[in-house]
């Protein structure tokens, strides 16, 4: 018999893109059941090309229809809630599939992070050219194709077009 773990695993494996665990600040509006509207700030916990989820306070129902903003991704799309899970506290973690004819693409995104895909996590992002470690402290600054400590100028990373490297050469993850 597979372990919890084991299958969430393959169940991932089988999904048609992939996920990114990264949080992405997004506005959320919608309606209520009884018509009331809502608009509220949050983050993504995980985003893929064709939806996200998102923690919200409000109680959301499949098939309800939202607007998603990410003004730092500059993203916007209607979506439709496909899954919702209470998380208690008053907070649900909520999956939503954006249009057909919408995709998330971070391209346009002035935060980069460095992403492991085998290991499905975050490791750091750059914004405005300050990098920032996985707690969210500045640890280093961007100069040109390097990353540097911010207290030393020692460098931490090199980087390429969309990857960045420690300084034997050996890739620590992809830039997106």
């Amino acid at each position: 018999m597979a372990s919890y773990i084991e299958e969430d695993r393959d169940f991932a494996e089988k999904r048609k893109e992939r996920r990114w665990n990264i949080p992405i600040p997004v506005r959320v509006k919608g309606s209520l059941t009884g018509g009331a509207t809502f608009e509220e700030e949050t983050v993504t916990t995980d985003v893929s090309a064709t939806g996200m989820s998102v923690l919200v306070t409000k109680e959301l129902h499949i098939h309800d229809k939202l607007f998603i903003t990410a003004p730092e991704e500059q993203f916007e799309a209607a979506a439709t809630v496909v899954r919702v899970n209470s998380l208690g506290g008053n907070i649900n973690r909520v999956r939503v599939a954006f249009t057909l004819s919408t995709k998330f693409n971070r391209d346009a995104a002035a935060k980069k992070y460095i992403y492991v895909f085998d290991q499905n996590t975050w490791v750091g992002y750059s914004f405005e050219g300050t990098y920032y470690n996985s707690k969210h402290e500045p640890f280093g600054r961007v100069m040109g194709s390097t990353i540097v400590r911010l207290d030393t100028d020692q460098v931490l990373f090199r980087l390429t077009k969309d990857r960045a490297y420690d300084t034997h050469g050996n890739c620590i993850g992809h830039i997106i």
